[in-house]
């Protein structure tokens, strides 16, 4: 089964290459990757011919740590098409069970799995041992560059997920020397060489990190899946209205218009089509945001300001009204009644 990669993860690479003084064109179509595809981003590339890339970049470019400096240049584009794990999940953990799910499924067909043990959590990388075993027979290929890029490649993910300030705790590679001396400069934690598995290793506390889903850098990210997501063209009228509704909010552009312009259609149209459904769009916005308001407020964090943004509200003072409309009492006294209630039925569950 073929492993693939988003080719926006190759984002830099033109520019990369050039300040080497190398030929992108000419690294690309050696390693059987259509030059087109990747000045445009569009589409995704076997795995076994990004690790080709990369160990020909390395040697011609005698640059040793370039899996590192190109995960380095992807920003938020190093989440891919995680749009929808990133909508789905309030914390880092959520997000991860997320993104692990999507990965293992086609077109990417990538094993990585999450395993907590105590204090720390390990997100081990399975997908690059895959390319060893993938054709029996085959001459050893060496797939350091490839580990370093797509664990790189992760990290900067988190740290636009989490803000600047994630940190990670160590990082593990089966490498059983370092190929240069960038490791730690661009980790900023210690790197342990010639282990079992690759994986980034997490404090189990950072798991419950909320997701910072209103950060300018990721609207590319979301722009993208609302477009991927309309282009299916198999849901419903109404599911695309909902899923339009939870892209928009973090974005403070959920209005009628807003979704109407992304439907493609006039603003009268889209209000007339609801109106047939017994719907009006205001309403499946309120409902949509009391939802979402109860999910966040049943745990400890995030912060009231944070849950204010993500449902889209341009002032506090405004979520609170909404509050007071929605449950009849603040935010703060819903989710602490709403954490007593879940506590008392854990404790029921467990007599």
């Amino acid at each position: 089964m073929t492993q693939q990669i988003r080719t926006t993860l190759l984002t830099g690479f033109y520019e990369l290459v050039s300040q080497f003084n190398g030929s992108p064109e000419a690294l690309l179509i050696n390693a059987r990757i259509n030059p087109q595809q990747v000045e445009s981003l569009e589409g995704y590339l076997p795995l076994r011919s990004v690790n080709d890339l990369m160990n020909r970049a390395t040697h011609q470019l005698n640059c040793a740590d370039f899996g590192l400096r190109l995960a380095y240049s992807q920003g938020a584009a190093a989440l891919g098409s995680l749009g929808a794990a990133v909508l789905q999940s309030l914390t880092l953990g959520e997000f991860l069970n997320a993104a692990i799910r999507q990965l293992g499924e086609p077109p990417y067909n990538l094993r990585v799995e999450l395993q907590k043990k105590g204090k720390h959590t390990y997100l081990y990388f399975y997908c690059i041992d895959d390319l060893q075993t993938e054709e029996r027979g085959a001459p050893a290929i060496a797939l350091e560059q490839c580990r370093e890029f797509l664990l790189g490649v992760s990290m900067v993910a988190l740290q636009n997920l989490c803000g600047e300030n994630f940190q990670l705790e160590a990082v593990h590679l089966q490498t059983e020397r370092p190929l240069h001396d960038q490791y730690e400069n661009f980790f900023g934690v210690p790197i342990h060489f010639g282990r079992e598995k690759d994986a980034l290793i997490l404090s189990s506390s950072s798991l419950l990190h909320p997701t910072e889903k209103c950060n300018p850098s990721l609207r590319p990210l979301l722009k993208t899946y609302i477009e991927e997501l309309l282009q299916q063209g198999e849901a419903s009228l109404i599911e695309q209205v909902q899923q339009l509704i939870y892209c928009l909010m973090p974005l403070k552009r959920c209005s009628l218009q807003e979704v109407a312009n992304q439907l493609g259609m006039h603003k009268r149209t889209l209000q007339r089509r609801l109106r047939d459904r017994n719907l009006v769009f205001e309403d499946l916005l309120d409902r949509i945001r009391r939802e979402r308001a109860e999910y966040y407020l049943s745990t400890k964090q995030p912060p009231m300001s944070q849950i204010s943004n993500m449902l889209g509200y341009r002032e506090q003072s405004s979520f609170n009204r909404a509050c007071y409309r929605w449950f009849g009492t603040t935010p703060m006294r819903v989710r602490r009644q709403m954490i007593a209630s879940i506590a008392a039925r854990e404790v029921s569950e467990t007599e």
